[in-house]
């Protein structure tokens, strides 16, 4: 895993322990209509900010339009049971390889790796419990309630609850999106920190 995406992991354990990130809407930027040559830009407006990097995909559902999926849900409630017991190694198991994930303050980044994917799962410093699911589409959307794990740091965090979207297929967790407090709020508060979903 390159420097950046480990710096970029980090970010979540940051969180954890009371720090603050944020996704920005990205610089506002104009391009000359006129202007014809090759390779320019795509034209935007004033009225149309450039996407950030850090921004969600707009393929992610933020909230449930049914029931979870049983089979989903059973792998997530396992991963945390893993993840909650200190035993990263076997969390990081219930990733594929390759597989998505995006926490507050990331791009989304491509797991790849035995190390990446324990990488990742190092880098929740928060326990959790799923004290909610349902389903939107093929990802499983979750709330939870973070908590303390050995060999973590949750700190501040504790009690406080988080929101991601899991999409979970043969068995292993293929995308993973830490979502906004709200469904189509801000990235995630300032107050709340990081954990499986902090």
């Amino acid at each position: 895993m390159s420097g950046g995406r480990l710096i970029a992991l980090a970010v979540w354990g940051a969180l954890a322990v009371g720090g603050t990130a944020g996704c920005g809407g990205g610089e506002e930027s104009t391009v000359d209509a006129r202007d014809t040559t090759p390779g320019s830009a795509p034209r935007t407006t004033e009225t149309t900010p450039a996407e950030s990097p850090l921004a969600l995909p707009r393929s992610v559902p933020q909230r449930a339009t049914g029931p979870a999926d049983p089979a989903s849900t059973r792998v997530i409630r396992r991963w945390l049971a893993a993840l909650n017991r200190g035993d990263v190694t076997r969390a990081a198991h219930f990733f594929a390889l390759p597989s998505k994930f995006q926490n507050t303050g990331t791009p989304v980044l491509t797991v790849d790796s035995e190390r990446e994917r324990i990488a990742v799962n190092l880098s929740l410093t928060c326990g959790a419990r799923a004290i909610e699911t349902g389903g939107a589409g093929r990802y499983t959307i979750v709330r939870f309630r973070l908590i303390e794990r050995p060999g973590g740091e949750c700190g501040t965090g504790t009690g406080g609850t988080a929101r991601g979207a899991i999409l979970v297929a043969r068995g292993r967790i293929r995308e993973w999106y830490r979502l906004p407090d709200e469904p189509g709020g801000e990235p995630a508060s300032p107050a709340a920190p990081s954990g499986p979903m902090a």
